[in-house]
């Protein structure tokens, strides 16, 4: 049977601290997710650093209610490190549903790393540290925001595959030339692989390549089917 004193008792004694905390956090890092179009934004960095916080806390504060309750003083035990560890690797899963690979390219790996962080935002504001988990939210929000235009200056090794066809008279000739137009832009030769038939047969050169900044692509191509010889040029990705 409820009981209306006991629940008014517990009532007085909360602190509204680590709730009003976590869910401030959590909202601000969970905007700036929303604000970028990922599909974990506001609502889900909310509540994800709202539960880890309550979690925490709650476990922090059963073991006085138990002991204050007990008659015969047992031994209780209420460990919330090995909570906090759950949480963490519980939310791993979470966090792993936000990540979509589409070829090579990968998104979402960003906001799978803010669920895992404002869940451990949470459970440092549900252990009452509040001013760490406070420095903690600020140092986050100045990675998002700030080191955005920073990595977009950044172009990554991307490894590419490039096609050549022509005709089998014209075999030495276009591979000399598309290798000198690659090493003209710095491109680098991993592989090079193809077949061709007799002289007036077709042939296919199949160039790996691996360059800084894909979006070359259209000019390459276009400079390479400028050649003599070239019938048909093709660029693709290389899967892994």
């Amino acid at each position: 049977m409820l009981d209306f004193e006991q629940l008014r008792a517990q009532f007085e004694a909360l602190e509204l601290t680590p709730i009003l905390l976590s869910i401030a956090i959590g909202s601000a890092i969970g905007y700036e997710r929303e604000r970028h179009g990922r599909p974990a934004g506001l609502r889900t960095h909310t509540l994800v650093c709202l539960a880890s916080a309550l979690l925490i806390y709650a476990a922090r504060q059963l073991p006085f209610e138990l002991a204050s309750a007990s008659a015969t003083g047992g031994r209780i035990v209420v460990d919330p490190n090995r909570l906090a560890a759950g949480i963490v690797t519980g939310i791993g899963f979470l966090g792993a549903g936000t990540v979509i690979r589409a070829g090579d390219i990968v998104r979402g790996i960003t906001t799978g790393a803010t669920i895992w962080t404002v869940a451990g935002l949470g459970i440092v504001v549900g252990q009452g540290e509040y001013a760490l988990a406070c420095v903690g939210a600020v140092i986050v929000l100045v990675v998002l925001a700030g080191f955005d235009p920073l990595s977009r200056r950044i172009a990554p090794v991307v490894y590419r595959q490039l096609s050549v066809s022509g005709i089998g008279s014209e075999f030495s000739s276009v591979s000399a030339r598309v290798s000198a137009v690659l090493k003209e832009r710095s491109i680098r030769i991993q592989d090079l692989s193809g077949h061709r038939g007799g002289s007036d047969q077709p042939f296919v050169l199949v160039f790996h390549i691996r360059l800084r900044n894909s979006q070359q692509a259209p000019e390459l191509l276009e400079q390479i089917s400028r050649e003599p010889g070239v019938q048909r040029v093709e660029w693709s990705q290389i899967h892994s």
